[in-house]
């Protein structure tokens, strides 16, 4: 009666073949060309998509996303009871393709209209040549998200065949091995613009480890970033530029935190953002010359550590904003960070203009220092909240 009632409205078609769902679908049959999106879980055989879904995908002219995923309980991926092409030739709606340990079959590969593009695959690995070539024929693909764990890695000298010029917009790659994640990133270009987004599992290899070898002109989207956030447990990295954004999680902690700043490119970095939890932290100012805004969330030992800074009055020539978000500031502190703004004010450096202090459980500073420091800073914000205010320019 709802499919009925539906009319000629486009269908989302969710199934969970781990019991096969025949009787649903003969119910289904006559609204197939309908159907716009197909989600298909607990993929067992390939024909619990053929028998379940009969004539398909030639069935749904509409189809426009199709997201397959193998069942996890089913360990033995590499016999699959089921001919070379089990599928005709997809429409040329299809524009979103997800495949969970499905493999690349010839009818997947003749798809050319792709936008969005996740590939999952733990258990099946597929040829290396096969996946960037799909890739790179695609040339509308505008998302591209690969999950990939090989057992045998492939060479680090390994170079594709010069690229197809694509719309591609952001990519994300998430591996167990430094050498596959960069030979991924190095064969896949990136516009202009674009995110590149990099997840990593292995605890003994860090950001160097990846990017190392691949050169910067490959970055068209990273060069010049003058936004970046920093949170080290577990350690993530965000890069925001005119020319686009760059994205880095790893499970673990850093043994030494800020290890990665080397293969960065900070130069021209305005805004930093540190987020840290944890043991008194090292960190080297100077690869911030040009930094105007500066924030730092939940830091431990934050004042021994900007007292040290807040000594050397060269430093940070062109700050004039500092944020702290659930810090525990000392009065000692206080008193550093007023001659700081005062010190400001009769030199040829940027004036210090605005501290900001958020604390949700209103652990702030004295009455007393909160007067004393806004002698020399035009703006003193002091709130309770869970997050700093967006604009601190």
């Amino acid at each position: 009666m709802s499919l009925e009632r539906s009319r000629a409205a486009l269908l989302r078609l969710h199934l969970d073949v781990s019991s096969p769902p025949y009787d649903f679908c003969d119910l289904l049959a006559p609204h197939a060309q309908r159907i716009r999106t197909v989600q298909v879980e607990e993929i067992e055989i390939i024909e619990d998509i053929t028998e379940g879904l009969p004539n398909f995908p030639l069935s749904m002219p509409n189809l426009q996303s199709l997201d397959l995923a193998h069942t996890e309980d089913y360990d033995d991926v590499s016999d699959w009871d089921s001919p070379l092409n089990p599928f005709g030739s997809f429409p040329t709606t299809l524009t979103s393709l997800c495949l969970y340990d499905i493999p690349m079959y010839p009818s997947f590969l003749e798809l050319r209209a792709l936008r969005e593009l996740r590939l999952r695959y733990y258990k099946i690995h597929p040829a290396l040549d096969t996946l960037l070539n799909f890739v790179e024929d695609n040339c509308s693909l505008e998302s591209v998200d690969l999950t990939i764990n090989f057992h045998n890695s492939p060479s680090s000298s390994y170079r594709h065949r010069s690229a197809t010029t694509n719309r591609l917009q952001h990519l994300s790659v998430s591996c167990l091995d430094a050498t596959t994640a960069r030979t991924l990133i190095s064969n896949i270009p990136l516009r202009k613009g674009a995110h590149l987004d990099i997840t990593f599992r292995d605890k003994e290899v860090d950001l160097n480890d990846i990017l190392s070898g691949i050169p910067t002109t490959h970055f068209p989207n990273l060069p010049s970033p003058t936004f970046m956030e920093y949170k080290a447990s577990p350690r993530a990295i965000r890069l925001i530029g005119p020319n686009g954004s760059f994205s880095y999680y790893h499970d673990f902690p850093p043994g030494i935190p800020f290890t990665e700043f080397s293969v960065l490119p900070l130069i021209n970095i305005r805004e930093l953002r540190l987020v840290y939890d944890g043991p008194p932290i090292t960190f080297d100012p100077s690869s911030f010359p040009v930094l105007e805004t500066l924030t730092l969330d939940c830091i431990t030992g934050m004042s021994r550590l900007f007292s040290t800074w807040l000594s050397d009055h060269s430093l940070f020539p062109s700050l004039k904003t500092l944020g702290f978000l659930e810090c525990v500031i000392t009065e000692d502190f206080m008193e550093e960070l007023t001659r700081f703004a005062s010190n400001r004010k009769n030199t040829v450096s940027a004036w210090l203009h605005r501290v900001v202090i958020v604390h949700r459980d209103g652990v702030f500073p004295s009455a007393a220092s909160i007067h004393r420091l806004e002698r020399h800073v035009s703006i003193v914000d002091v709130r309770f909240g869970t997050d700093l205010p967006v604009d601190l320019t």
